[in-house]
């Protein structure tokens, strides 16, 4: 692509996720919105495990469907209107006369058979549109505006959730959420991706053991960045409907505290989005990669070891801080390790296992929370991401520097 085409996507690319952050901000109280309607534990477990299932069943097929057509980015943004459209549901589910937590959960379920389609376009773009030298900084200007959208959003919106009646506060804000997202939409159909050529019909055939074994052999980073994330990523997914669980039930956290607490996380990752970037540029993002994840893993030791929602607070800043460090490095890193010819594919095949993981990982937490005491749950879930950031030390991954274009 031409110097003009380039710089107006990575300029949509950061505008669109401004709009998107507001709808993010505000479907990010979906969980609670469940509870609220009488979600149980479970529910709230498959209100992120189900998800998670239908794109670990459907990333592969959608990614196998998208490689053999040209028009690649049409179906992509296709998919991501018809997702978001979706999301009206979720205002409506309060005029059912019963099975409205169940309803939400189906609801998200059916959404994430076009997300599903939409992040196997998505993801490879940024490999084909972001040129290797600006990926740190695109990747901080994007996730710099989101956080701070995010962190107002959801200051703004945990307030008015506790100000007005339910559930027409939150019917509103999920109102609000659509129009926004609609808008982001926009931005992402404005942008010019190249189209690549489909790929041979044979690349999808079943490959037997032997060949499978020799693509492991030759994709070797692709392995072990998969099986790293793998183990660290178990105790976020666990954790996100346990903290939620955990704070509400167990220390009677309100909507706008909340509200702060995601906020707090919003506003960690602004710092954390200007210090990363310099680091990444002077050590890389293998560097990065491994400390970042380190100090991810004390989070949960944290909000384990001090059940009190003031600390929680300053722990989510902590948190949102390093966060960013993970998500850059380990992004760009995922970029270059995939064979540009099939980095659909390969992403296909890395997004299927992390949402299996995902889905086993988030329905264990409501069993689990049955057996053992959410403190004690969530100091093991810090234990276990702490030997998934270690991975990363003793099962390296080696990639370009940022430097490279």
């Amino acid at each position: 692509m031409d110097r003009e085409t380039t710089e107006r996507n990575l300029r949509y690319l950061v505008i669109e996720i401004f709009w998107a952050a507001i709808a993010l901000g505000c479907y990010s109280f979906a969980t609670a919105y469940l509870l609220r309607l009488g979600g149980t534990n479970l529910q709230v477990s498959l209100l992120t495990s189900a998800g998670a299932l239908v794109n670990a069943l459907m990333s592969i097929p959608f990614a196998i469907f998208i490689e053999r057509r040209t028009n690649r980015w049409r179906w992509t943004v296709g998919s991501l209107w018809l997702m978001r459209s979706l999301y009206v549901g979720l205002i409506l589910v309060p005029l059912l006369p019963g099975f409205q937590p169940e309803s939400i959960v189906i609801l998200l379920l059916v959404i994430n058979v076009p997300l599903a389609l939409f992040n196997v376009g998505w993801l490879p773009m940024f490999g084909e549109v972001v040129p290797l030298a600006r990926r740190a900084r695109l990747f901080s200007a994007r996730n710099m505006t989101m956080n701070i959208t995010v962190m107002i959003t959801t200051f703004v919106m945990g307030f008015w959730l506790d100000l007005v009646r339910f559930p027409l506060n939150y019917q509103l804000m999920f109102a609000l959420a659509l129009v926004m997202s609609f808008l982001s939409t926009i931005y992402v159909a404005r942008m010019v991706v190249p189209q690549a050529p489909p790929a041979p019909r044979f690349a999808a055939i079943r490959l037997s053991f032997s060949q499978l074994r020799e693509q492991v052999r030759r994709q070797r980073p692709f392995v072990n960045i998969t099986l790293n994330t793998l183990i660290f990523n178990i105790a976020f997914w666990m954790g996100t409907p346990l903290q939620p669980i955990y704070f509400v039930r167990d220390l009677n956290a309100s909507d706008g505290w909340i509200g702060l607490w995601l906020g707090l996380i919003s506003g960690g990752a602004i710092i954390g989005n200007l210090v990363w970037p310099r680091l990444i540029d002077r050590h890389g993002y293998a560097w990065v990669l491994l400390r970042a994840t380190v100090l991810s893993a004390i989070y949960y030791f944290l909000i384990g070891l001090f059940p009190n929602l003031t600390l929680i607070l300053l722990f989510a800043l902590f948190f949102g801080a390093v966060s960013p460090g993970v998500d850059i490095s380990h992004f760009s890193m995922l970029l270059d390790v995939c064979d540009p010819v099939r980095r659909t594919f390969f992403l296909s095949v890395f997004v299927a296992i992390m949402n299996g993981g995902f889905f086993l990982a988030a329905l264990a937490a409501a069993p689990l929370l049955d057996l053992v005491d959410a403190q004690i749950l969530l100091v093991s879930l810090g234990a276990l991401r702490l030997i998934g950031a270690l991975l990363f030390r003793f099962n390296p991954v080696h990639v370009a520097s940022p430097q490279a274009s």
